[in-house]
């Protein structure tokens, strides 16, 4: 290309400055960076085996309007400029309305697998970076030579937005992505230039890997209140994701769902083989309970109604010691009498043991990293010998065969048990796997269980923006979760299950003790279903305690928030 002719093309509104590496590699990476509306940005290619960006020697710049430039390259460069390879790179940058930058990328190796776009941004003076309420750990400081960053989806990042604050303004970064894919954000020091490097990735999908990579639009802008932006992701995910807000769900679910003023907690066996209720027990307990506040505002909620809590997963059948299979069913019938519904907790996605997986042949069903590496469930000392426990795999409901299988074994207990709903224990649980997608697996069961069962409840722990529209009601760690409460927007919560019993206990929950613990600590109770743990024995030694806490209970009502309604904004 002619010198005078390139140089001509970015003058005006564009300009192209080469500056120096952020973060921690060593040396002077030479990233071509293209200015634009007062910022500077530049474009990576990570591939399976290593990373690139546009050879500076070989970049064309095009104005394609006086909003609109895009940065090519023919060729890329690797280890500061050492390393060219043949390959393309391509950067758009487009100015739309005010105060918004629309940026888009797309790369490709002759031979190497292209893992990540991402895109670097200079020119804001970040303080923090936002992407989640305080009590989930969405709120990081910036200071200088220690990067911050967060992933999506994850607990910290339940949506693929975030805010970063300056002493200016506050910026938001939102993919505009139509698919469930993982996004990075952050923010780097580059310790040449001594300012921040805003950091926006994009991961292929690990199922469709391939020499090329195309990153969907990100929005970059100012000047919006948070709800606005919110806002904008929850239009997305109704309209691409078919999300179903509370508002649009059968009433015969949120009907009962908003006359809960107690859910109860009623624990079946410890790990270690401790039991705290039998079914008989649970029954006299929601007996006490429903004289008091009432059976139909009241829920009764089962972990480890099945045995050794963990230790059988995902088996799911009534305990011997616990009463058994009549015992359960006199349970069910017992608490429906009184209005009472029952939900049982089941184990996958969050665990399955290797004696199942072995038996039934679906070793091959465990969650894989983008890595394809399977992820052990072994990060619990369930006996306090000072050695974790290494149960089994984490599931991905993604996989055919572990699917039906959990569809089926939820069956099974609807027909047998007249059970009201089930819970499914770590649903928050997603990686890049390059076999199976976790969200189309929970999608896919949720659907054909509402299909077969429509009046039967399904419920999640924690989760993400896209899986929050698949389920009736949520128990959530630190909560409510998303930014400006976004999740009530799809769906209620009530406290964690190791809320504790009278005495600190809870129950069967790894947490042991937990009256000063982030179950409590970090859920609002204006935004959370009331809860209350019960173990046989306790209405004798407190039963005037729980019995004051029911009569509160009596007069809480949800604290509504713009985003809940129909036209937020």
């Amino acid at each position: 290309m002619n010198k005078k002719i390139f140089f001509s093309s970015i003058v005006f509104l564009f300009s192209l400055v080469s500056y120096p590496q952020f973060g921690t590699i060593g040396y002077d990476f030479k990233d071509p960076y293209i200015g634009f509306e007062g910022l500077q940005f530049a474009v990576r290619l990570s591939t399976d085996n290593n990373i690139y960006c546009p050879n500076p020697k070989e970049i064309i710049v095009n104005k394609l309007s006086k909003d609109e430039v895009v940065l090519r390259s023919n060729s890329l460069s690797a280890a500061g400029g050492q390393l060219i390879s043949e390959g393309f790179i391509e950067l758009k940058i487009k100015k739309g309305d005010e105060a918004l930058i629309s940026i888009s990328a797309r790369a490709s190796h002759p031979t190497e697998l292209g893992k990540t776009i991402l895109v670097l941004i200079k020119g804001i003076d970040v303080e923090s970076m936002v992407s989640e309420q305080p009590q989930a750990r969405g709120v990081q400081a910036f200071t200088k030579k220690k990067g911050i960053r967060v992933s999506y989806p994850s607990r910290a990042a339940t949506m693929p937005l975030v805010f970063f604050t300056s002493p200016e303004k506050e910026w938001y970064v939102l993919s505009k992505d139509r698919e469930i894919r993982r996004k990075g954000f952050g923010c780097s020091y580059d310790h040449l230039g001594d300012e921040p490097v805003v950091l926006l990735s994009h991961d292929a999908d690990m199922r469709k890997i391939d020499t090329s990579i195309q990153a969907p639009e990100w929005v970059l802008g100012y000047g919006r209140s948070r709800i606005d932006v919110v806002k904008e992701r929850c239009d997305d995910l109704e309209q691409y994701f078919k999300s179903t807000p509370y508002f649009n769900k059968p009433k015969q679910h949120t009907q009962w769902i908003d006359q809960l003023k107690v859910v109860t907690f009623l624990h079946g066996v410890h790990w270690t083989g401790h039991l705290f209720n039998t079914y008989k027990q649970m029954g006299k307990q929601l007996e006490w309970v429903a004289k008091t506040i009432g059976g139909g505002q009241t829920m009764a909620f089962l972990p480890a109604w099945d045995g050794r809590y963990y230790v059988n997963y995902p088996e799911h059948e009534p305990d011997p010691r616990m009463g058994g299979k009549e015992g359960l069913k006199q349970l069910v019938k017992k608490a429906h009498r009184m209005g009472v519904k029952v939900i049982l907790m089941f184990g996958g996605p969050n665990l399955s043991t290797f004696e199942f997986l072995k038996k039934n042949k679906m070793m091959d069903a465990g969650l894989k990293t983008a890595a394809g590496q399977v992820k052990i469930q072994n990060w619990l000392d369930w006996n306090t010998d000072l050695q974790i426990e290494t149960m089994g795999l984490i599931m991905n409901f993604g996989h055919p065969r572990y699917r039906d299988y959990m569809i089926s074994k939820t069956a099974d207990l609807f027909d047998t048990y007249d059970i009201d709903g089930i819970f499914l224990d770590g649903t928050l649980r997603w990686q890049n796997s390059p076999d199976y997608s976790t969200y189309e697996g929970l999608v896919q069961f949720t659907q054909e269980i509402r299909k077969r069962y429509p009046e039967k409840m399904i419920m999640g722990e924690d989760g993400y923006d896209a899986i929050y529209g698949l389920f009736d009601l949520f128990h959530t760690s630190a909560g409510p979760l998303g930014l400006e409460n976004y999740m009530l927007r799809y769906t209620r919560q009530f406290y964690y299950l190791a809320y504790p019993a009278e005495n600190g206990s809870a129950g069967i929950h790894e947490i042991g003790w937990s009256k000063d613990s982030h179950t409590i600590n970090n859920a609002k109770p204006e935004f959370t279903i009331p809860s209350i743990s019960i173990f046989n024995g306790d209405l004798e030694k407190y039963g005037d305690q729980i019995k004051n806490k029911l009569e509160v209970y009596k007069n809480w009502d949800l604290k509504p928030v713009p985003i809940m309604n129909k036209n937020a904004h």
